[in-house]
């Protein structure tokens, strides 16, 4: 039988190499299952039919799919000697690991109940006798041929169908097919079919044991006659009563003695087999010795963690796998337990480490167990690899000891850092407690000390601003603010303070700048100002005598951009090579603290090192102790299109640049009155055309009908803020509206309302008061069609005039109203006014607020107020303002809210007594 089933299928043609997706899931089946086979003699003709079977083509894998398939189950189920499942558990497999198969009908009949696979098979054959008889006789033409047809090729639907009318239904159909096509071929042929047919059925079916329902449908004048190798349902009768006698006397047999003996053996191997999968599945190596170190098992986890093939160390000696120092610890361990029954490395957990063949190191955490048995010791060997964690425990200490340096470096810095704000704090504190008893007779004397006063503060800014610049580096969220500004007149402007300090110190200072470098270039102004204070300022503090030179010059020059290189060369104190390499690290000193200390920080470099390394560059440091320094780095710029006459210079007047604004029409979006005031007298000065909106939502009812060149937006006013605005504006399908530039106006500082600016849409930001020349620029860029719809955070500038003459006053400083307006007292009269008309209503409604605890009108008036007390330069009381405001927006006691509202209402009366005097001397 095997012999011609194997003829047969031999003839199959081979599928190309290329196989599809669906038919590799058919070959995975058959792989999967011929896996769970015991490997045994009895499998080598089971093991010809799976290997013809993988070189059929698709088709004739599907075909032969049902017998194979068949085949493999029963003797996984009926004749496996180690394990044996149940035919349920092995199908269940094959529905959860290849559903795909099941889309072929002559193999999900398997799967399906008894009752429906009866139906079902019967279906499938008289669908071959149809399919084999339109061979020979072409299509069918006959109705009722067509319409048995397509109820056989109709899956069933099993919830309605009655099984038994279904039995004689499909048992007509038979009938039918039969006589419909024996009329056509006569009765030879039509039995052929139904003989050819029902073989191939049988070799897919036979071992099914709803197989014998197949005989149900084939036509009683078929099964009467005599035909070879073509049972009747008698015949098939006795076959298998025959099989059952058979089976029955063979259990008879079979004594009880075998049977338990072979019990116990399936038992012993099944355990065997367990316990040899259990030991390869460890996770941890295993690994078992005699008492002499031969090897007697080496499992999966040892090859893959020592790279040692068990072929490679079974029956060898474990000494000979081990480094010298594990080899005479295991010898003398395994010698003591067998004299003494104990030893330190038995039965403990250690760790050592082993050289693989490529000589790599791997660490290990191993334990050893012995095990006595009747003729010798045994010790098995745990191990894990931890050659990961090794790595981790050392990264951990490294990190340790650089975080214990790190640690001793902040308090280092602390340490200068008390001295640092110390020492200017002294200084103002000290000289404003002179300027607090003179009666200001002496106007030179005065103008020194507040010259001292300004210097200790910018000494004081500048470390501050260097340790919130560190703050940002660190934290990542620094960002750079490309514009175009004058190379030369920042070199010049950072010269002109320094170059009085080299005086000072009998230094000679000097600039060179080829003729190469443009005049003006596109980057980040603030952040190169800042490196070159630095740089300069440290090369001054480091230099005795010499002189401090300070080079500009052009490296490479292209259509895309220009690159310039920059260098500070001093003949000082020098730095040691062994500590040059040091030098940009945080909080890193060269010189210790002692007699002859330089004052610093620590962090000028490493901060001025990471803003270069932001812009794209390298800082290059060269000394040599005795001779000086030299600090280089190069940076690339994008050009310019500005000349000399487009740039608003500090001595260009107002009537020189009038023309320039003159025409331009601006939106002012403000709800404060004094506010409104002020911006329109200053654009008035400037022929610029002015409208006002009290909020955003007016704002955008005015752009429906005015066409802006720009808008002035204040961040805070009721019904719609400023944001909400900006991103209506900015959604708007019309480019007349979305394209206009927009300023954020606002008395916050903080860089979340910068953010938020930004994020909404804004182009610039500029904080209250309003510097006019800051206004004054950025009209200037606008109406000179340089703003690319870049955002560009400008904050405003030093609004204090330090050359104008100190006045004696208690409360309020004008000098800022007086330089925005050239001391224009009608104009300056009418802002005071408006502060005197507007402002008591809103301090009433902060008071009311506070009283009666309300967190957001609390928050609303005080940034209102703000912003006008700031105006007419009330310090003290902005910075009170500015609390309040902070203090109500993260809802902080209301106890503080009071103590700073009780401070505020001390010098209220004080201020609009004053700023009604102020009004009547400018009227006078």
């Amino acid at each position: 039988m095997i012999l011609k089933w194997f003829k047969r299928i031999t003839t199959a043609k081979k599928t190309s190499p290329q196989k599809s997706q669906e038919e590799q899931e058919i070959i995975d089946l058959i792989d999967f299952l011929w896996k769970e086979i015991d490997i045994s003699k009895n499998t080598s003709n089971l093991k010809i039919k799976v290997t013809a079977f993988r070189e059929f083509s698709y088709v004739k894998k599907i075909e032969f799919l049902p017998e194979l398939y068949l085949f493999l189950e029963e003797y996984i189920t009926e004749k496996n000697t180690v394990r044996r499942p149940s035919k349920q558990f092995v199908r269940n497999q094959i529905i959860e690991r290849y559903n795909s198969v099941f889309k072929h009908t002559s193999f999900k009949l398997i799967f399906d109940p008894l009752k429906e696979q009866e139906l079902i098979l019967c279906k499938v054959f008289l669908s071959k006798v149809l399919e084999k008889s339109s061979e020979l006789i072409g299509s069918y033409n006959d109705t009722k041929i067509i319409q048995i047809k397509k109820y056989l090729n109709t899956p069933y639907d099993f919830r309605t169908i009655d099984l038994i009318k279904e039995r004689k239904n499909l048992l007509e159909f038979s009938n039918q097919i039969f006589l419909k096509i024996k009329n056509s071929l006569g009765i030879n042929a039509i039995t052929n079919i139904y003989l050819l047919i029902y073989k191939k059925h049988f070799q897919s079916y036979h071992l099914l044991d709803s197989f014998t329902a197949t005989l149900n449908v084939i036509p009683e004048e078929i099964l009467a006659k005599d035909l070879i190798n073509f049972p009747s349902k008698q015949q098939m009768h006795k076959m298998l009563q025959k099989q059952l006698y058979s089976l029955e006397e063979i259990n008879e047999r079979l004594t009880e003695e075998v049977i338990e003996r072979k019990k116990v053996e399936e038992e012993l191997k099944y355990s065997e087999h367990l316990n040899t999968t259990i030991l390869e599945t460890a996770m941890d190596g295993v690994v078992l010795v005699n008492s002499k170190g031969i090897v007697l098992n080496w499992n999966k986890q040892a090859e893959n963690i020592l790279e040692l093939k068990r072929e490679e160390t079974i029956g060898h000696s474990i000494y000979s796998l081990v480094p010298y120092k594990l080899r005479q610890e295991l010898k003398r361990s395994f010698s003591n337990y067998i004299h003494t029954g104990d030893d330190e490395l038995i039965n403990k957990r250690v760790e050592t480490s082993v050289n693989r063949k490529n000589g790599s190191i791997v660490y290990i955490e191993l334990t050893v167990i012995a095990i006595e048995t009747k003729d010798d010791y045994l010790f098995n060997g745990f191990f894990r690899d931890i050659t990961n964690r090794k790595i981790i425990d050392n990264e951990i200490r490294e990190a340790k000891v650089i975080a214990e340096k790190s640690a001793k470096a902040k308090t280092v810095f602390l340490s200068n850092m008390s001295h640092e704000i110390r020492t200017p704090l002294n200084v103002i504190l000290g000289l404003t407690g002179i300027l607090q008893k003179s009666n200001f007779t002496t106007s030179q004397i005065d103008k020194k000390n507040l010259d001292g006063i300004q210097f200790s503060a910018e000494n004081l800014l500048i470390l501050i601003n260097d340790i919130l610049d560190f703050s940002k580096i660190e934290a990542g969220k620094l960002t750079l603010h490309n514009t175009d500004f004058s190379l030369k007149e920042l070199i010049t402007n950072i010269s002109r303070g320094f170059k009085i300090k080299a005086d000072e110190k009998g230094l000679k200072y000097t600039t060179l700048i080829d003729p190469s470098v443009p005049k003006f270039i596109i980057g980040d102004q603030l952040r190169l100002n800042q490196i070159l204070i630095n740089l300069i300022g440290n090369a001054i503090k480091f230099t005795q005598t010499g002189e401090i030179t300070i080079q500009v010059k052009t490296e490479e020059s292209n259509t895309e951009g220009i690159t310039i290189n920059f260098s500070v060369k001093d003949t000082g104190v020098g730095i040691p090579e062994d500590k040059l390499k040091n030098i940009f690290e945080s909080f890193y000193q060269v010189h210790k603290p002692g007699k002859n200390k330089i004052e610093g920080t620590g962090l000028g470099l490493s901060i001025s090192k990471q803003l270069i390394e932001l812009q794209g560059g390298i800082l290059n440091a060269e000394s040599k102790p005795g001779l000086g320094s030299i600090f280089d780095f190069s940076i690339t710029y994008a050009k310019s299109n500005f000349r000399s006459t487009e740039i608003n210079k500090k001595h260009t007047t107002m009537s020189e640049n009038n023309h320039n604004l003159s025409g331009m029409r601006v939106l002012v979006v403000e709800d404060n009155k004094m506010n409104q005031f002020f911006i329109k007298q200053l654009f008035s000065n400037w022929h610029i055309d002015t409208h006002i909106a009290d909020n955003g939502m007016i704002a955008l009812e005015k752009l429906k009908s005015f066409t802006y060149d720009l808008i002035l937006m204040d961040m805070h006013m009721p019904v719609m803020d400023g944001p909400e605005a900006t991103k209506i504006i900015r959604s708007s399908n019309d480019d007349k509206i979305n394209k206009i530039p927009i300023i954020a106006c606002s008395a916050d500082v903080f860089p979340e309302s910068k953010k938020k600016a930004i994020e909404s849409g804004m182009n610039f930001y500029l904080t209250k008061p309003l510097s006019e020349q800051a206004l004054e620029e950025v009209l200037l860029s606008i109406q000179s069609k340089n703003l690319q719809n870049d955002t560009i955070i400008s904050s405003n500038i030093d609004n204090t005039d330090t050359s104008e003459s100190l006045e004696v006053k208690r409360l309020c400083d004008l000098s800022f109203l007086k330089k925005t307006f050239d001391n224009d007292t009608e104009i300056i009269q009418g802002v005071l006014q408006m502060f005197i008309d507007e402002t008591p209503k809103d301090y009433q409604k902060l008071k009311q607020a506070i009283e009666e605890k309300n967190w957001d009108v609390t928050q609303e008036i005080a940034h209102k107020l703000k912003s006008s007390f700031k105006t007419i330069g009330l310090k003290n009381e902005t910075d009170i303002l500015q609390k309040i405001e902070y203090s109500s927006k993260e809802k902080l006691e209301f106890s503080l809210l009071k103590e700073y509202f009780l401070t505020l209402d001390q010098s209220y009366l004080k201020i609009i007594e004053e700023i009604n005097q102020h009004i009547q001397d400018l009227s006078s």
